[in-house]
């Protein structure tokens, strides 16, 4: 698969219908998964960016882990909230963190992986850039490429933007999104793909209801 890519020339028109398809904000305070992956699919899963200490370059734990660790309950809605006491308990240096705004590089590998197998060979995938590039005043903007140019996209599209913040294939079978203020994924999939990403090893997941919400995730 090529890792070239290039620009939509109308990407308003290309981001229509997933605005569309987008549940509006009705509370500030409080924010579910529809509001940044669209309505109407039959399954929503949600990946958790992995915990990092920056002093031990590989060690990684889980949500899973972390909630054990804490006492806490392992489920699709955990916030960083019940996790605090753990994450400033590092085996060694400063406390533990995990990535907001998109996942950690092992879980974009793993995520990519697992939606490679389940997208039909050849077809384009596109990737966006619209809040981050609206914090800059500057207008959105939408590659196209192969599944596999993510990390190519990012690169090129450059860090003070994150990653892509909405990712879909051309028949829209699925879609990937990461807001900046969270530190998990959301796809919007069917149900064959939901329960791959949640039986994987590449990646940890859990199914969640459209509704669930996501503000402290």
């Amino acid at each position: 698969m090529t890792n070239k890519f290039v620009a939509e020339p109308d990407p308003t028109q290309e981001l229509a219908w997933l605005r569309e398809r987008l549940t509006p904000e009705v509370d500030v305070r409080q924010h579910v998964v529809t509001e940044i992956v669209p309505e109407g699919f039959p399954a929503y899963v949600r990946v958790f960016h992995s915990w990092w200490l920056e002093e031990v370059p590989g060690l990684r734990r889980t949500w899973r882990e972390m909630a054990e660790a804490s006492g806490a309950p392992f489920h699709g809605e955990l916030s960083g909230g019940p996790l605090r006491h753990e994450m400033l308990n590092p085996p060694v240096g400063e406390q533990w963190e995990t990535t907001g705004a998109e996942a950690d590089a092992d879980t974009r590998r793993g995520l990519v992986g697992i939606l490679s197998d389940a997208t039909a060979s050849g077809q384009a995938v596109f990737f966006s850039y619209e809040l981050a590039k609206s914090l800059w005043d500057e207008e959105p903007i939408v590659w196209k490429s192969s599944l596999t140019a993510l990390e190519a996209v990012r690169a090129h599209t450059g860090e003070e933007y994150g990653g892509p913040e909405h990712w879909w294939p051309a028949d829209r079978s699925w879609v990937v999104a990461c807001d900046w203020d969270l530190t998990s994924t959301y796809v919007a999939c069917s149900e064959e793909l939901a329960e791959l990403l949640v039986r994987s090893d590449r990646i940890e997941a859990l199914r969640v209801a459209p509704t669930a919400r996501i503000d402290g995730t």
